[in-house]
């Protein structure tokens, strides 16, 4: 089967590093084909319709299988970008490219709810790659506050960020702070076809709403996790 990332010469990944150090995110335009994109378009709408227009999403590789997300875990040339990305912006030792890979799918009343909330990724690197993005009215931005956050070293560090974050009165904070424009994030519309990619583990991130009867749809792909091998985290149930 033919590779369906057509890979990145070692100077634009450079360039990609750079930019998610300095603008909070970086962008592989064209990364991915309009013909690649039909068959999981397809996959969401026909799951969308089938859930009565409401919310879904669907996680790990059984979960995805036959989506765009199934051909880039299996893509030499994109396993290559991440690893090398990761090798420039963090580490000359990266982990194997084993990725978590999420599709989601907001849509409906339900959709709403997953709307402004604020949080760190689990893992290093995030690559993001729209499937579906409303092209009028609400259309459901990308909002970052970039790279606000050090990798932790140990795992307890990272779960009392995650604890202080992910409760009633900062989300509300934050999500208020955000719509009156007290506080300035940087606000992304991504186009299907191109993939963005940002430090997930270290930006605080969220997408804003889109209008019920229009479907917002990402492929999320995640890599290194820095807590892998954490005693605690295996304790706790959080792997």
């Amino acid at each position: 089967m033919s590779d369906i990332f057509p890979g990145l010469p070692t100077t634009d990944i450079d360039a990609v590093v750079r930019s998610i150090d300095t603008l909070g995110y970086g962008v592989i335009k064209n990364g991915l084909s309009e013909a690649v994109l039909v068959r999981t378009r397809q996959f969401v709408e026909d799951r969308v319709r089938a859930n009565h227009g409401e919310y879904l999403h669907f996680t790990g590789a059984e979960a995805v299988a036959g989506t765009l997300l199934q051909g880039l875990s299996e893509s030499e040339n994109f396993q290559n970008v991440c690893r090398t990305i990761y090798e420039r912006g963090v580490s000359p030792s990266p982990p194997p490219p084993r990725f978590h890979m999420v599709l989601r799918c907001l849509a409906g009343a339900s959709g709403q709810r997953h709307a402004y909330y604020f949080h760190y990724d689990s893992y290093v690197l995030t690559a993001l790659a729209p499937v579906i993005i409303p092209t009028e009215g609400r259309t459901g931005d990308l909002i970052l506050f970039p790279n606000v956050r050090r990798i932790r070293r140990h795992y307890v560090t990272n779960l009392f960020d995650k604890i202080c974050l992910d409760n009633p009165v900062t989300q509300w904070a934050l999500r208020t702070a955000v719509r009156a424009g007290w506080l300035k994030p940087v606000r992304l519309k991504m186009e299907p076809g191109n993939i963005y990619l940002f430090w997930g583990y270290r930006t605080l991130h969220t997408n804003e709403p889109c209008d019920v009867d229009k479907i917002r749809s990402t492929a999320l792909m995640h890599y290194a996790d820095p807590h892998a091998h954490s005693w605690l985290r295996q304790k706790l149930g959080r792997a």
